[in-house]
């Protein structure tokens, strides 16, 4: 329960900000990205998901799955409060390129790479408790109905 309370604790102030700065700063009506109710379905799994993230045996796993959490939370509230729109307000010129962006994308990005490096670490230490391929296709064959 302390872990999803450190998850919870990153991602509910993560998506104010973001929610925040979408409501203090102006979008163009193009930066406006729209979503379906399939995607919106998707992102609260994806939020519900992190926090089974939190038992992941690693110290570090709840901050990241936490900041992450935050930027899927923060995109699905503003989709909820725009008409399955996602304002982008923070707009990047380059030569021939324009990058729009907020907060929440942000935050997701870096969740999910450092979410991405530490279950890989702890897959990686903790692999003696894995399945071997026979074993993983055994449990296959009978959840599927199947004779191994």
């Amino acid at each position: 329960m302390r872990r999803i309370v450190i998850v919870l604790s990153l991602a509910l102030p993560l998506a104010a900000i973001d929610l925040a700065w979408k409501a203090i700063a102006t979008t163009p009506d193009w930066a406006y990205h729209p979503r379906s109710l399939g995607w919106l379905t998707l992102s609260f799994a994806l939020f519900l998901a992190t926090l089974g993230v939190a038992r992941v045996p690693s110290a570090i796993a709840p901050i990241a799955a936490g900041v992450m959490a935050g930027g899927v939370l923060g995109n699905a509230l503003s989709a909820v409060g725009n008409d399955l729109r996602v304002p982008d307000p923070i707009i990047t010129y380059t030569r021939n390129t324009v990058i729009a962006f907020n907060p929440a994308d942000v935050f997701t990005t870096i969740g999910t790479l450092a979410l991405t490096a530490i279950l890989a670490v702890a897959l990686i230490r903790n692999r003696h408790i894995l399945p071997t391929r026979q074993q993983a296709a055994e449990r296959w064959s009978r959840a599927l109905g199947r004779r191994p």
